[in-house]
Formats: C-alpha cells, sequence, structure tokens
C-alpha cells in the first residue's frame, strides 16, 4: 500500500529531558540556546535573483549542531510519501528533481505552481503543530524545538532542518489533496516550493483553474499564496511550450534533457578545452573546469549515451596548479602539520583538513611525490580526526 501521509513510526519523546539525550547535549545548553536563537545566526544578502536579493540566515556553531542532530535523529526518520521530492535524505530511492519529474514523465497536459517566498512565509504556529500534531509531542517539547527551528516567528532559508519542514507542513491536508487527485487520474509531486500536477489526457481550462484553485485552499490554510505569475498550464503538443518539471523536460515516457540542452553541454566541453590550451592553471580555469564538469555530470544523471564520452574529454584536460598555487598548498598543508593536536575536532580544522586533501589531489597531477608525501604526513598526524558528520550528528 503506498503510504499517502507523513508518518512518524516511534513514539513521541515526552520530555524536554528526553529530548536534550536524543540530541547528545545538557538541557541548561539546549534551553539557552532555545532562548538566544536572536544571536545564533549569521545573516548576509545573497546576490540578486530574478531582480531581487535573498536574505540567508546561517546558523552559529551550536545551533547548526543542534538542527544537525533534529534533523538525523528526528525528521529523517519520518516516513514520506513518494509525491514529497527534494530536501529529504532517503537510503531506499533517490528525491531530486530528475526523480520529481519521472512521476509527470509522457503526461500531455501539466500545471506547474510555484509558493511565493515558501520558507520566509511558513509561520512558527504551524511549525509548533507539526511536532505537535504529526509527532505528538508534548507542547513544551514541540515549543522548543519549533524556537529551535524558526527564527522571528517564520522558517529561516539557510537553516538545513528548514527543507524538512517545508515537506512536513501540509502534513494534514495534502494527502488529501494527493487521494483526490489520484481519484482523478491526475499525477501530483511537490519539490519543496515546487508543484506540479499532470495528466495523461488533455484537460480544459475551466478543469484546470478548478485544481490550481484546491491546491491554492490547501496553501491559504496555512497562510501562504501562490505565485501567479510562475503559474503556467502546458501542453505537450505544443512545440513552444517548455514541458518542464523542476528543469527536466517530461514529454517524453522518460524526463530527458532537450536537444538544445545537450547541445549546450557539449559546446561547454570544448570551451573548456580551448580554455585548457591557453591556460590550464588559473583560477577561472579551476572555476570553468568544475562548473563544465557539474553538467557532465547532470547528463551522466539522466543515462544518456554521450556522459561518458564527455567525461573522458574532462579527464583528458584536468586543472593544475601554477607554481603560486602549488606553493600556496604545501603552505597550507604545513600549516596543519604544526597544529596542536588538541584542535583537530574542531570544525574549522576539519574543513581545512578536508580542503588541502582535495588540494593535494590536485598537485599530485604535477608534484606527485610531494603531493604523496605530504599526504601521508596528514593522514598519519590527523589519524584520529573525526568526521564532519560524526561532529554534527
Amino acid at each position: 500500500m503506498t503510504l499517502t501521509k507523513p508518518y512518524y513510526p516511534h513514539a513521541p519523546i515526552a520530555s524536554i529531558g528526553a529530548l536534550a539525550t536524543c540530541l547528545g547535549v545538557p538541557p541548561k545548553l539546549l534551553v539557552d540556546i532555545s532562548n538566544s536563537i536572536d544571536r545564533s545566526y549569521t545573516k548576509f544578502l545573497l546576490p540578486p535573483k530574478n531582480g531581487k536579493e535573498r536574505e540567508v540566515c546561517e546558523p552559529k556553531y551550536e545551533l547548526k549542531r543542534l538542527q544537525k542532530r533534529i534533523n538525523s535523529r528526528i525528521l529523517e526518520k519520518v516516513q514520506y510519501p513518494p509525491y514529497l521530492q527534494g530536501g529529504i535524505k532517503d537510503r531506499k530511492s533517490v528525491r531530486d528533481y530528475v526523480q520529481n519529474s519521472k512521476i509527470h514523465a509522457g503526461s500531455v497536459f501539466l500545471i506547474s505552481l510555484d509558493v511565493r517566498n515558501f520558507y520566509p512565509s511558513v509561520k512558527a504556529e504551524y511549525v509548533f503543530e507539526v511536532f505537535s500534531k504529526l509527532f505528538k509531542f508534548p507542547d513544551d517539547v514541540a515549543g522548543i524545538l519549533t524556537s529551535l527551528v524558526t527564527l522571528s516567528g517564520r522558517l529561516p532559508q539557510g537553516a538545513c532542518t528548514s527543507s524538512y519542514i517545508a515537506n512536513l507542513i501540509f502534513f494534514n491536508s495534502e494527502y488529501s489533496l494527493y487521494n483526490f487527485l489520484s481519484s482523478q487520474g491526475y499525477s501530483y509531486s511537490r519539490l519543496l516550493d515546487d508543484i506540479a500536477i499532470s495528466s495523461q489526457k488533455i484537460i480544459s481550462q475551466d478543469d484546470a483553474v478548478k485544481l490550481i484553485k484546491r491546491v491554492a485552499a490547501m496553501c491559504t490554510k496555512y497562510g501562504l499564496k501562490l505565485n501567479n505569475k510562475k503559474t503556467k498550464t502546458e501542453r505537450s503538443d505544443d512545440l513552444s511550450a517548455e514541458y518542464k518539471v523542476t528543469g527536466v523536460w517530461v514529454g517524453h515516457g522518460v524526463p530527458k534533457l532537450r536537444r538544445k540542452d545537450r547541445d549546450y553541454i557539449r559546446h561547454l566541453v570544448y570551451i573548456c578545452e580551448k580554455e585548457y590550451s591557453k591556460c590550464n592553471s588559473s583560477e577561472d580555469y579551476h572555476s570553468l573546469w568544475n562548473r563544465v564538469s557539474g553538467q557532465v555530470s547532470k547528463l551522466a544523471r539522466f543515462e544518456h549515451v554521450q556522459a561518458e564520452a564527455l567525461r573522458l574529454r574532462m579527464k583528458k584536460i584536468l586543472p593544475i596548479f601554477d607554481i603560486k598555487g602549488r606553493t600556496k598548498v604545501q603552505s597550507e598543508a604545513l600549516k596543519l602539520l604544526r597544529r596542536k593536536d588538541s584542535l583537530h575536532s574542531r570544525i574549522g580544522v576539519i574543513n581545512k583538513y578536508n580542503s588541502v586533501l582535495n588540494a593535494l589531489g590536485i598537485l599530485s597531477r604535477t608534484d606527485k611525490a610531494v603531493a604523496k608525501s605530504l599526504r601521508r604526513r596528514l593522514k598519519e598526524k590527523y589519524s584520529n580526526i573525526p568526521t564532519k558528520a560524526e561532529i554534527w550528528e
């Protein structure tokens, strides 16, 4: 039987003390952090996207550690229905933009919707309902968890818990919408703020409007609104239509990148080859190679026949370090070798250690013996260094 509603299969956490034990911190620290949330974030603005800056709130170390554990020890334990895609760690099946698009592949009519300003519009009162009604935690536990995952009464953009809460916010209504749509022969999915409804037959605009109103009504119940500017209805036989779900063309039986997108990726590889012949050690070339490699991986994600050939071409034009870059990597490695052992458990040291190991991989393309020696010495000195997962979770 297909799961249609998020389900938490464990006994509720019954007290603040039990919550502190679950998260691996003293109860006093848990309460202190929840009472000083406003001082537990660093705020910054992302560059304008579509003409509008976005505020991102990065949690500081202690809060971030708690949020990571709330994810791994509570929110990831939920069983999520298959129509929820994105922002979920699922060991049984991938939940990403490609898997989301598969739900609608081969359809002939598509409705695309977007929840306006999603995260900052989710109010703390509805987050509290997730913890109190879905998880069935007592009010004091639900209250402190709500404090730990919200900021100024809203869901912060930048907190690692926000995507899980976004998936759960409609827990008491979305399953009804899904069941209705399924009974009428429609396919439904949501990847955070992107909602898609598709049909294997052409439907009238009147019927499409009725479906959109149903989704809008669900959003309104939680104080949210659809972004009318991004609402679209499309037919697969309309050659002028994008007919995409989360950026993937779904007018065929399986999700695909359209030919112009595949051609663009091949052209990027060609550009990378040309830039390699000019200078393969500049910071700009390193950045270009990484960007193009990501696009080739995207092609591989769709199991396209040309992906492997493009991967081989990219391996022939790997970026290297110039003299300045080599000196910098060696200097960073030697600094790590001089650090006191007592500092090894700090997250900044762990990040630097991993970063230097990656850089030594690049250095080995030109100075194999030096890179091998430094890597061996670092691994010996940092043999007991914890992983980031061990620190956070």
